[in-house]
């Protein structure tokens, strides 16, 4: 039963819409909800930016051994700040400058030996006489041979893995205690013997607040273990 007071009003009615509690409130439990969703969505983007290189790694790791399994000499893959680099040869190398400048010369072409065509000599003309009876006409002389075309010299196979400015590369290497970071003008060599067998090996990348790092078999370089998650600044394993 719904009484009414002196003033005319129902008792117990309620008005529609919502009270200031109840929107302040709503508006919080959005707030909340936005500012764990953001950063969470955030991370999942870095990661997918991430496993894009790794996977690149990974191809050519594969590329790498197999190249220093089919052509029997050592293959190595070369890690500096800017990027991943392989190529033939077990070259060592004293800083990064030193690397750069052996790779660009790799890839240049070398000159190309021009050959002068010789022009022929000038000859009189062959005058065409009318052969007697019983005797054998004379044939022109042959033009002279062409010279032969210069061939393109075959280029050293050499890939690279170009890495954003805000990614940071570590690498851990058997025996070392932890994985160094690539900047400056370290690099770092990581070797294919014709066998196929390589030290074991794990390559971390990290950008803006995330990491992720795979780890190679020796056996086979294929990963056989993959982690990823927030930013360390230790590059221990």
């Amino acid at each position: 039963m719904i009484s009414i007071g002196s003033n005319g009003s129902r008792r117990g009615s309620r008005q529609g819409g919502f009270t200031l509690v109840e929107i302040i409130v709503a508006l919080t439990v959005i707030a909340v909800i936005a500012a764990v969703a953001i950063p969470v969505l955030k991370g999942i983007n870095q990661q997918d930016k991430l496993e894009g290189p790794i996977k690149t790694l990974a191809e050519m790791v594969m590329e790498t051994r197999q190249r220093a399994m089919r052509e029997r000499r050592a293959h190595q893959i070369v890690f500096e700040r800017g990027g991943i680099h392989a190529l033939q040869g077990n070259r060592s190398y004293a800083d990064r400058q030193d690397f750069l400048k052996h790779l660009e010369e790799l890839r240049t072409p070398p000159p190309v030996e021009v050959i002068e065509r010789m022009e022929p000599e000038k000859t009189e003309p062959v005058r065409t006489v009318t052969p007697r009876s019983g005797e054998v006409a004379k044939a022109p002389p042959p033009p002279p041979p062409e010279p032969p075309k210069p061939k393109q010299p075959e280029m050293p196979w050499t890939i690279s893995l170009t890495l954003e400015e805000n990614t940071e590369c570590g690498v851990l290497l058997w025996g070392d205690g932890e994985a160094e970071r690539m900047e400056g003008d370290r690099v770092r060599r990581w070797v294919f013997q014709p066998s196929g067998m390589a030290s074991p090996a794990t390559v971390r990348l990290q950008a803006a607040d995330i990491f992720r790092e795979a780890s190679f078999d020796v056996l086979t370089g294929e990963i056989n273990a993959e982690r990823a998650g927030p930013r360390k600044d230790s590059y221990r394993p």
